[in-house]
């Protein structure tokens, strides 16, 4: 079986503690083209072709050869979309999904984006037969970057692509399984993964250790960038 391609695996709605993620409504498709018009270049690769843009999105909800296109809900409202695509002209191993993720600028810096990445990326793996999960970003978004940094997910190395340079991060199936979940309070940092997205042995610092450093004076740092859309959600 292609992981990508079939079966059909129904209606894809996946709850967690503030976010749903759900298939689209009719009038959300036009606010998500609106979207996708006034991106930030640094969000997207490229703007898609419309007709064929809102044609995937009224399949949304739903896998189909490779995307899946789902809202990110907070209290019945969509504030923003996650995605899997295929990317054009590269094809994908088998077992890998690529994700995209766009969130309005009114819901960013709240944690939302971090949800419903984790929730997606724990859906693939559960029921999409998914071996490897990634996505690219452009290298200056340090916000996305800490975003997936945050959900066990690390750099594994570098493409172009568009006519653009995009940094890429995985997270691999095994990495999957030793990652803190959302609201674990873990005793010692979680796995680190090496370049491959498999992970390597747990430092053995205490949770007593961690505190102690959080305690020690840092310099300061400059304001963080709130968390912009990795590409592409055409």
């Amino acid at each position: 079986m292609d992981p990508q391609k079939g079966p059909d695996l129904g209606e894809v709605r996946i709850s967690g503690t503030r976010v749903t993620l759900r298939p689209l409504r009719a009038p959300e498709i036009d606010e998500e083209w609106r979207t996708m018009v006034t991106a930030d270049p640094m969000a997207i690769a490229e703007l898609p072709d419309e007709a064929s843009f809102r044609a995937r999105l009224r399949r949304s909800g739903r896998m189909h050869d490779g995307w899946l296109d789902l809202a990110i809900d907070v209290d019945g409202i969509s504030i923003g979309r996650i995605q899997t695509f295929v990317p054009p002209g590269r094809a994908l191993p088998r077992g890998t999904f690529e994700v995209g993720i766009g969130l309005r600028v009114r819901a960013r810096g709240q944690g939302y984006g971090r949800e419903a990445l984790a929730l997606l990326t724990d859906w693939l793996f559960g029921h999409a037969a998914a071996e490897a999960v990634e996505a690219p970003t452009d290298p200056a978004n340090v916000a996305m970057r800490t975003v997936f940094e945050h959900v066990g997910w690390v750099c594994v190395g570098s493409l172009t692509e568009f006519g653009r340079d995009w940094v890429m991060y995985r997270i691999t199936r095994l990495a999957d399984r030793v990652r803190p979940r959302l609201g674990d309070v873990p005793d010692h940092p979680p796995a680190v993964a090496d370049p491959s997205g498999q992970p390597r042995a747990r430092s053995r610092v205490t949770r007593h250790a961690i505190r102690a450093r959080a305690l020690r004076p840092a310099a300061p740092r400059p304001p963080r960038p709130r968390a912009r859309p990795g590409p592409p959600t055409g």
